[in-house]
Formats: C-alpha cells, structure tokens, sequence
C-alpha cells in the first residue's frame, strides 16, 4: 500500500518521448510523442515525426513538461554480449571498442527478454546533445542509446513464428518471439511506415520507440539510462516537486474533508438540539396546559357539589356516621362520595362527579337487616333518601351484593 502511494505522488502526469537520430555534421531526425497518465493507465496523446532540430524539438514539447530522449545513429554503438561477460562499464566497453578509453565513453547496459545488449558513445557527443536540449529550456528525465525500451511491448510487436521486426529504420532479428539483434538501416532502406496498435493506442511505427521511452519514463519503470549525473539529479528534483504538488493537495484535500465533516456534524446536532429544545418547551407547555385544565375542572367539581360555596356536611362527618351506624354484618366494598357520573361524563368528554350523592357498595347475611340498616340511614340528618339500585344473591358464598344510592339534603 505504501509502495502504491509513493508510486502515485512521484508519478508525472505527462511526459514527452524523443527519439533522436543523429547524422554527419549537425543533421538530426527527430520523432516526439507525448503521453499522459491517468491512475495506472498511459495514454498517447500525440506524436511528431521527421523534426530537424533542436527548436522544432522544443516548439512541440508542452510548457513544463519534462522528456525522457533516446538517442542513436552516428556514433553510436550497439553489440550483444553473452550474459556475465565481464563486470563494469570498463569490462563492457573492451567487449565493444577494446582499445577505447573508458574517460571517454558513456556506456549503457540494457538486459532485454532475449539478449543483453551493450550500447557506448562518446561523452562529448552525448553531452552535447543534452546540452542542446537543455539550451532550449527543456527538463530531461533521463538519456538513453538505442530504441530497446520496444522490449516491453513485444507481445504486442513479437510473436514466435517472426523472425525479423521491422519498425521504419530499425531492424530487430527474433528468435522465439524475442530480440536476438539489431540493425539500424540507413535512411533510404527504412520501411514504408504504418499504423500499428499497442495495448489499446494507436500510432505510426516511426513514434513506436519514442512512445516506449515515454512510457517507461511516465510509469517510472527501471530501464537502461545512461549514468549522467546532471540528469539523474533532474530527475529526482523533478519528481519531488510532482511529489511535494500532490501531497500538499492531498493534505488540503484532507483538512477540506474535517472542516466538511465537522461542519456537517455541528449542523446536524445543532439542529438536533434546537429540535430537543423545541419539543421540551412544547412538553412543558403541554403539562402546563393539563394542570391548569385539571384545576379548574376540580373547582368546577366543588362549586357544583353543593348549592352553597361550602357543603353544609364535612365528608369526614357523613362517613363517620356511615360507618357508625352500620351493622357488623354488613360488609362495604364502596364507599363513593360524590361520585362520578359515567353518562354525563361520556358525553361532555370530560369528569362530571354527582353532586349531593353517595354510592355505597358492599354484602350482607340477610335482606332484612339491610332493610333495617336502609331505615337507619334515612333518619341520618344529611340523608334526604336512600335507594337500592341492585340486588343479587351470591349462592356460593352465602352472601347478598347491593348497592345504595344516597341523596344528601341540601
């Protein structure tokens, strides 16, 4: 995870591939193309052919982008050498100019699929080159010799049953669907160029090994590059200000997200809290509201309980004779002062209690000592009448359930 992370902030998101042919004298043949990469897909963008010069170089490279060159032609030399045929530039180099002062060359080491190809050319010419390029305000990546970067797409270019890969001016020999030499074919003998397709992207052949160097350069895929430490040192400086670029927007990014997230979440529980607040005042309110219902239904109820402001007979007193006068025989289960009326309260909604009334409820032995408790009851002084308002016979028990209603004088 951490390699994937690293790989997407040093990666740049476009960069251009030269290849540059060199001539007698100051002639050059130039082919450019500029790719773009999206997450771990390359694009090909466009591509040039056939510039002369360093300028028209610099005219089709976009402001700021940096270019990975390959370079070949005059002066430059490529042998394939067996595998571990010496260590070092110095041992490479006697394989390809045995007399030839390793001071004065560069050399450069490229372990393809099929071979291990060995290219040198001179310091001079080559730092001349980059100087060129660098003269006309153009960021190098990094510098290589010859068009071997093609190795990486040889499942799209080799396949076995080839035996030569002819790609305008170079000549590769295959043997088993892999690179096992290569020519570079004098101008007039180049191939007609044509389209061909690389995973997806279609080009002119003649931009194949410029499109290759780009690519590796885009992906930042290891490949041979000549050791010149100017442009390693660019190289690096390069990257690190893509790397510095992405992370600093990746952190603003971040805290563009906390400041989101905690905007978000202060929004959301404020209006929570305005909501608790809002609905504990409502609830407030409401209880408010039943409390004082409730009290001016209670002093409805005792103003309607006696036609005088306060009742004649104290409720501790009625009960008190109540209980007095009744017989040890009889046993009351109710003893409803005022009690409520279930009708009236039905249909205005609201409690209505009987007032100047008494429900007594209970069960006797024998009918009549309840008629003889009846009588004793109606010669109390608040007790203008009493009724029974039902009777049954309780044959398991033994025992008779009334229940009275008395009218209180007024």
């Amino acid at each position: 995870m951490f390699a994937v992370l690293t790989s997407y902030l040093r990666h740049i998101p476009q960069v251009v591939g030269v290849e540059l042919l060199l001539a007698e004298g100051d002639v050059l043949v130039a082919n450019l193309v500029v790719v773009r990469r999206a997450g771990t897909k390359v694009h090909f963008v466009r591509g040039e052919y056939g510039l002369g010069s360093y300028s028209a170089i610099a005219a089709h490279v976009p402001a700021g982008v940096p270019m990975m060159v390959a370079m070949g032609g005059k002066g430059v030399i490529h042998r394939s050498v067996a595998r571990g045929a010496g260590e070092g530039d110095e041992a490479l180099l006697r394989q390809v100019l045995p007399n030839a002062k390793p001071d004065d060359f560069y050399v450069q080491s490229a372990d393809l699929e099929g071979i291990h190809m060995v290219s040198v050319a001179r310091r001079t010419q080559v730092d001349d080159v980059i100087g060129a390029l660098q003269a006309q305000g153009l960021v190098l990546l990094g510098a290589g010799l010859g068009p071997f970067a093609v190795d990486f797409f040889r499942e799209f270019l080799m396949d076995e049953k080839r035996e030569v890969l002819a790609l305008w001016r170079h000549r590769f020999t295959l043997h088993g669907g892999k690179i096992a030499g290569y020519e570079l074919l004098p101008d007039d003998s180049a191939v007609t160029a044509r389209r061909v397709e690389l995973g997806g992207e279609q080009l002119n052949e003649r931009l194949v090994p410029a499109f290759a160097v780009a690519f590796v350069a885009i992906s930042d895929i290891p490949f041979a590059q000549l050791p010149v430490a100017a442009l390693q040192t660019s190289a690096a400086e390069c990257r690190g200000k893509w790397a510095f670029r992405r992370s600093a927007v990746a952190v603003m990014v971040f805290f563009l997200v906390v400041l989101l997230g905690n905007a978000l979440y202060f929004m959301h529980y404020s209006d929570k809290v305005a909501g608790f607040a809002g609905s504990d005042a409502l609830d407030i309110q409401r209880e408010i509201n039943k409390l004082q219902q409730q009290g001016a239904e209670r002093d409805a109820l005792l103003k309607g309980l006696w036609h005088a402001d306060m009742p004649r007979w104290g409720m501790a007193y009625m009960t008190d004779r109540l209980a007095a006068s009744r017989p040890a025989s009889i046993l009351l289960t109710e003893l409803a002062v005022y009690p409520k009326d279930v009708a009236m309260s039905r249909r205005e909604r609201r409690p209505v209690h009987a007032p100047s009334a008494i429900r007594i409820r209970g069960t006797c032995t024998d009918v009549p000592l309840l008629n003889g408790w009846m009588k004793q009851l109606r010669q109390l002084p608040f007790c203008q009448a009493v009724e029974i308002d039902s009777y049954e016979f309780d044959g398991r028990n033994g025992l008779g359930i009334f229940t009275l209603s008395l009218t209180l004088e007024p």
